[in-house]
């Protein structure tokens, strides 16, 4: 069954391939996607609104944990479901660390993908 388009899944992630496989395969489900290869403001994530946000943890130009971070210290989006996504060694701990509500660990599988947005969004 096709999620509704009224869930909106905001990725981060620097790697164009990885995030055109993301988005194809949440718009595949139905999903609104908004695939961003950069490090966005919070000012930009709050305007956008998301139901969900898929964030690697190594930006080209910031780092998403620390984003998280900010995500979960403010009001407006602190209760916004965070996945941190990475191939890091460590990455259930700095998950932890940064208050983010789970993590994908690269390389992950469509299903893997699908399956923890389904459980948040």
């Amino acid at each position: 069954m096709l999620a509704t388009m009224e869930k909106r899944i905001l990725v981060l992630e620097d790697d164009r391939a990885i995030l055109e496989l993301m988005e194809l395969t949440l718009e595949s489900e139905g999903y609104c996607v908004i695939g961003i290869n950069h490090f966005e403001p919070l000012e930009y994530i709050i305007e956008f609104g998301p139901d969900i946000i898929l964030l690697d943890i190594r930006l080209s130009d910031g780092y998403g944990h620390l984003l998280c971070q900010d995500l979960k210290a403010n009001p407006i989006t602190t209760k916004i479901p965070v996945i941190l996504v990475s191939g890091a060694d460590n990455l259930e701990t700095i998950a932890k660390n940064s208050r983010a509500n789970d993590y994908l660990c690269k390389p992950f599988n469509a299903d893997d993908l699908l399956n923890l947005v389904k459980e948040y969004a």
